[in-house]
């Protein structure tokens, strides 16, 4: 294993993960502590360079890899509007959120990475692989086909629109919601509650929220990638219970979200995508950091186990097929999706089709159902 801190220009590696994400990070940090030795390639200069998620975690997620008080703000009520603005309040005695400096979060989780030994290198991005035969060669942008790098194995941790998947043929991620989002200035009477809109004008397949979050209010719309993100509209027509206007907008972000479910075919014989490369994400609720943390650790532990067992020709089982076997089906959250997509949720609101009881039955199976 590489002594903490070290960096080598040429070497041989047993695990190199693409993607210092969630997922990437969680899959390095437990293979090093495997025994492993492990490097991440990461395209971005510094972690949490450009940020493409707004940063909730799930109770289960929290559970799974803690952080600092100072950069989490739990939340535990949520309140789900319709169009005209009325709303159901959740809450469960048990259950809460963590609202998130994202950027910090991720900074930490790299820091706790390097520790357990591995190597993360920034400002890297993944070409391709010059050869699958022996130690894969890896060919690295602004390196040439000789980078000097080679693994055992590989993981694509690289997001939606995955280059390791590209490279390899693997599926691609096709059903995919696009996500923007504002990050306004806090103020004090912002509260402790995520604020979750039905809104087909603004949010056409999906939802607008309003998150008080760490040192700022994030603001931002999920919805069909083919319709047009109008965020300045949506803060307008929400600026009546948040006071938006009188805020200065501090960031601005946006990025993609996999909702079709776990591809079909997310690994071959020395490659394995994990996270949002392989749509390990929830169909229904665009969730993916606590899937990123239990199968990135899960995916790490099956490479260890296939590396020391003498790989598949020896009889352990490929990362793969763990993985595959223990992956949720998620068929009810994929009906869900369906429905959400093809019924008219919100105009059966407005006429009085669908019940308030009803509707808050749905929401709290949505927000506290555990195997998400």
């Amino acid at each position: 294993m590489t002594a903490v801190g070290a960096s080598r220009e040429s070497a041989d590696y047993d695990l190199v993960v693409v993607g210092a994400g969630f997922a990437g990070l969680a899959c390095a940090r437990r293979a090093a502590e495997r025994g492993l030795s492990v490097l991440v390639l990461e395209r971005q200069s510094e972690p949490g360079e450009r940020i493409h998620t707004t940063g909730i975690l799930v109770k289960e997620a929290w559970e799974e890899w803690a952080a600092p008080a100072s950069l989490v703000r739990r939340i535990r009520r949520v309140r789900v509007y319709d169009p005209r603005h009325r709303f159901v309040e959740l809450e469960r005695d048990s259950y809460f959120f963590m609202a998130t400096d994202t950027a910090g979060l991720l900074r930490h989780i790299v820091d706790e990475t390097r520790r357990s030994g591995a190597e993360v290198r920034f400002g890297v991005p993944f070409e391709g692989v010059a050869s699958t035969a022996g130690s894969m060669p890896l060919t690295l942008a602004g390196s040439g086909a000789a980078s000097g790098v080679t693994c055992r194995f590989l993981v694509g941790a690289d997001g939606a629109r995955s280059r390791v998947a590209e490279s390899f043929g693997l599926d691609r991620n096709r059903r995919l919601l696009k996500g923007v989002e504002w990050e306004y200035e806090p103020r004090s009477g912002d509260g402790d509650c995520l604020h979750c809109f039905i809104d087909p004008e603004c949010a056409p397949g999906y939802i607008g929220w309003v998150v008080p979050g760490v040192g700022a209010t994030q603001v931002g719309l999920a919805l069909h990638r083919d319709r047009r993100a109008d965020l300045r509209r949506f803060s307008e027509k929400v600026d009546g219970l948040f006071g938006l206007s009188g805020r200065r907008v501090l960031e601005k972000r946006g990025g993609v979200i996999p909702i079709g479910g776990r591809l079909r075919n997310f690994h071959a014989d020395r490659v394995l995508l994990v996270g949002d490369a392989a749509g390990m994400v929830s169909p229904l609720t665009a969730g993916g950091i606590h899937q990123a943390y239990r199968f990135g650790k899960l995916a790490a532990d099956a490479i260890a186990d296939h590396l020391d067992g003498g790989g598949s020709d020896a009889g352990a089982p490929h990362p793969g097929d763990v993985v595959r076997r223990a992956y949720p089906n998620h068929t009810l959250k994929r009906a869900a999706r369906w429905g959400f997509d093809h019924l008219p949720v919100a105009p059966a609101l407005q006429a009085g089709l669908l019940s308030w009881n009803v509707f808050r039955r749905l929401a709290e199976t949505v927000f506290f159902h555990r195997s998400r």
